[in-house]
């Protein structure tokens, strides 16, 4: 009987031992996966944040230079850019918002100051920006460092 009791005892010990293994097993694959589905929803909250920044950046900009005859859309050294006037004083002053070098600048000068992109401030990193004004919508075409297109449409109010 000492053997039998031996033996039981035995396979008690094996089948311990592989329902611990089993539990490590899954285990190490739930976290695994969890730490697969937080990289994910990581990367498309990033994705979503940087298309409402760059929507609501423009949005917000337009809106609040929204006065008649304020908003045009001008090409300067090769760079089309978003140009708001408005007086300050008896100084007009022109802010520009405007693709270059692989980001989204702004720019805040006085009107008889020349344009150089390179002074204006780097907003957010996009790869191309095409703005268009045509019958009071300004429609401006955007596509993020990651490749995602970006369309922002704000109809101009003061035209109206």
């Amino acid at each position: 009987m000492k053997r039998r009791r031996s033996v039981q005892h035995g396979m008690q010990g094996v089948f311990v031992f592989v329902l611990l293994g089993l539990f490590a097993l899954m285990s190490t694959l739930l976290v695994l996966f969890g730490a697969q589905m937080y990289r994910g929803t990581v990367t498309h909250s990033e994705s979503n944040n940087t298309n409402r920044v760059l929507t609501s950046y423009v949005r917000s900009m337009i809106r609040a230079e929204d006065a008649q005859d304020a908003i045009s859309i001008e090409e300067m050294d090769g760079v089309s850019t978003i140009a708001m006037r408005e007086y300050i004083g008896d100084i007009e002053y022109i802010t520009r918002i405007y693709g270059y070098d692989g980001a989204l600048y702004e720019q805040f000068t006085a009107a008889d100051r020349p344009f150089k992109a390179v002074n204006g401030t780097k907003i957010i990193e996009i790869s191309s920006f095409t703005p268009k004004l045509e019958n009071g919508l300004l429609t401006v075409e955007m596509t993020d460092a990651k490749g995602e297109e970006i369309l922002v449409q704000t109809a101009i109010r003061s035209e109206f």
